[in-house]
């Protein structure tokens, strides 16, 4: 944890967006990539806060206030990135589970897709299954990213994956979550899934997607 993401967290906590977003633009003036501030910054940030509530040093409402803060700064990054009208994109949705409302985490991941040129669908938190296979069948995404953080989900994970496995376009799903740290994922999810611990790691696999596309 470095001196200038407790800063940042210290800013997040008051709810001051206007010196939030004035330390990430120095950075990115300085020549510090979005990914940077995104796992370095932001992401630190709110793990150093979620520590101070677990040791009582803040209420629910600090924290409240300090993700919504995040929120803020996380979409002005994102109007930095142009919009493409390609139908030639290719596209990403992006959700929580059901009950799963930490989303901040698959927020900034889909800034990762939009700053590779990809068309995003972003629907936030909390999402029943039903409502993503409808929308999916919709749409019809190349790449499904799932988020969850507590592990009271992961009973639920595979339900999900499997059904989205079964739509007929057949895309890409990814799970993204920090529990891959303390857990073996692959024990809840089929073969057919990716999972990407980290944002760095995300943007690395859209990458190499472009390489194998060129390559093809």
């Amino acid at each position: 944890m470095t001196d200038l993401t407790k800063k940042f967290a210290h800013f997040l906590l008051l709810g001051d967006t206007a010196s939030s977003y004035k330390l990430v633009e120095k950075l990115l003036l300085d020549g510090y990539s979005s990914l940077y501030i995104y796992e370095k910054i932001i992401k630190d940030a709110l793990y150093y806060i979620g520590y101070l509530w677990e040791i009582d040093e803040i209420g629910i409402a600090d924290e409240h206030l300090a993700t919504g803060t995040a929120d803020f700064i996380i979409t002005k990054l994102q109007l930095l990135f142009k919009e493409h009208d390609n139908h030639q994109q290719k596209q990403a949705m992006l959700f929580c589970l059901e009950g799963e409302e930490h989303y901040i985490g698959i927020k900034m991941a889909a800034n990762i897709f939009k700053e590779h040129n990809w068309n995003v669908k972003y629907l936030g938190p909390n999402l029943p299954l039903q409502h993503a296979i409808y929308f999916a069948n919709k749409s019809k995404p190349d790449v499904v990213c799932l988020s969850l953080t507590m592990s009271n989900q992961l009973k639920n994970l595979s339900h999900y994956i499997t059904s989205l496995a079964e739509l007929d376009h057949k895309p890409t799903i990814i799970v993204g979550s920090r529990l891959s740290v303390k857990y073996d994922l692959t024990n809840f999810i089929p073969k057919n899934a990716i999972v990407i611990s980290n944002l760095e790691k995300l943007s690395s696999w859209i990458t190499e997607q472009k390489v194998l596309e060129k390559a093809y």
